[in-house]
Order: structure tokens, then sequence, then C-alpha cells
């Protein structure tokens, strides 16, 4: 199998060799100190959005309700006044003595009669308005972070390993499973 084409995935990390694996016995320390080693570090960024949720009705009830009323209506009536006179004269040709009957007097009044008109005597003027409000939401994101131990020399390190995520990563694609130091 040839060192320079294999590709190997672990962790999230590719490369296309070892680049610094060790050969034991030999006055090189790297297989290829030309390639590096990439690591990607991911962060989580949080953002929101609204979604329109029903949030039921509001329910406006109309009932009808009776109550008596009392209405103060002045009723004309008529009423026949009999009064007595004396009077001294002689009966005329045309009079009617002696004869018994009835008369009648016609009496007129007036009578309440009550109507119902229904009448429009308020409105209702029913609308919707949409009213904003922030609402504060709070959420956990992650990021990854490089650690290592060492000397730097050039933007690089040297030294042992101090268990930092660059050696473990180093460890993974190599294949390295050294058990980490205490």
């Amino acid at each position: 199998m040839d060192r320079n084409k294999k590709t190997e995935k672990t962790t999230g990390m590719e490369t296309d060799q070892a680049p610094f694996e060790h050969r034991q016995g030999s006055s090189e320390s790297h297989v290829n100190e030309a390639d590096d080693i990439r690591v990607d570090l991911h962060e989580e960024e949080m953002s929101a959005s609204v979604r329109e949720v029903d949030r039921g009705a509001v329910q406006i009830q109309k009932e009808v309700v009776a109550e008596e009323q009392t209405l103060e209506v002045p009723v004309t009536e008529e009423r026949v006044n009999v009064q007595r006179r004396t009077v001294d004269r002689p009966v005329s040709a045309g009079d009617d003595a002696f004869k018994e009957g009835t008369i009648e007097v016609p009496v007129y009044g007036e009578e309440v009669d009550v109507q119902k008109q229904a009448r429009v005597v308020e409105e209702l003027e029913i609308d919707k308005e949409a009213v904003q409000a922030t609402e504060r939401v709070t959420g956990t994101v992650r990021r990854e972070e490089v650690n290592f131990e060492g000397e730097v020399v050039d933007g690089g390190t040297t030294g042992t390993s101090g268990g930092g995520l660059l050696d473990k990563a180093a460890d993974a694609i190599t294949g390295n499973t050294k058990k980490p130091r205490s």
C-alpha cells in the first residue's frame, strides 16, 4: 500500500497521509515534512425564526335581556253630566209631553295601544391589531477549541505530548493508541 495515497477519516479530520509518523531508528523525524495537518474547528451559531400559531379565539356573545318598562300615557274620556234646573213655562205644540223613552248619549274615550319597534341604538366595531413584543430565548451553542502543551517553535510545537486536541488528532490519524499520561 502506498503511504502517500492513503486516506483516513477519523474524528472528523481528513489527511492524505500520516505526515508526522515517526520511523524507528531513522534520522528522519517525519515521513513528509511538507504536509500539514489541517483540523477544522467548528462553531454553532444560534438564530431564531417565528411561526404563526393558533392562540384560540375571543368570543363576543350577544344575548337578549327582557325588562319591564312603564310609560305614563295621557288618555281622554268623555263623561256625561246631567243637571237639573227648575223651569216654569207652557208646553209648546211640538213637545213630546207625557211619552216614555230612553235617551242615549254616545260617550267616547281613548285606549292605549302599545307598539314595539326595533331600533339600532349601539354598534360594536370589531377589529384586530398586531402588537409586537420582544421575547428572550436562550440556547446552548457549541464550539471546538484547540489546546496544546509544549514549546512553540516557528508556529509549531516541539517537545512531549501534553494530551491536547492536536496531539489527539495526530494520534488518531497515525493510529497511535498510547494511553494519555496522568
